[in-house]
């Protein structure tokens, strides 16, 4: 979870849009359901103190709550992906296919969240889906990096098991 918690901290001094999905998302894959979910709301927090205190999000009703929603929905991801279906933790295909579900489950929950309160925040406007790709994109590509590193993880513990067992 350090690891996850350093790399969510970091991606808040790099992105002004955090990667909510994919930490939340790998997560809960990898975690148990209370430390997925306590890890997605220090992630979370981190990016609304970077957001307000940095950033120089505006002080408003209307900016609290995109950032409460966005808590809402990281919060629902992680407890989502924690699901860990039988067949998840019995090999690595089982493995790899919940996480792809976790993070296209998790990103449909966390947009789909973000979609419904958008004509109503925004002045009645909505939200192109081109962007809403890109953003899938970028979470893609994070939940990617995560779970190759998660993957090495495993891997390397698996070789140390393997090496005092010899």
């Amino acid at each position: 979870p350090f690891a996850l918690l350093t790399l969510g901290t970091a991606s808040n001094v790099i992105y002004a849009h955090t990667p909510l999905v994919a930490f939340a998302a790998m997560g809960g894959v990898a975690l148990n359901r209370r430390r997925a979910i306590t890890l997605a709301l220090l992630i979370w927090l981190v990016n609304q103190a970077t957001g307000f205190g940095f950033r120089g999000y505006p002080l408003s009703p209307t900016a609290f709550t995109w950032g409460a929603l966005m808590g809402i929905g990281t919060l629902l991801v992680a407890a989502f992906a924690s699901i860990q279906p039988r067949g998840s933790q019995s090999s690595w295909a089982g493995h790899c296919l919940w996480m792809g579900i976790a993070v296209l489950g998790g990103f449909v929950l966390y947009q789909g969240l973000i979609l419904l309160a958008y004509p109503l925040i925004a002045d009645g406007h909505f939200m192109a889906w081109d962007i809403v790709a890109k953003l899938f994109m970028k979470e893609a590509v994070w939940a990617g990096a995560i779970a190759l590193g998660h993957g090495i993880g495993l891997w390397r513990q698996l070789s140390q098991l393997r090496c005092l067992q010899s």
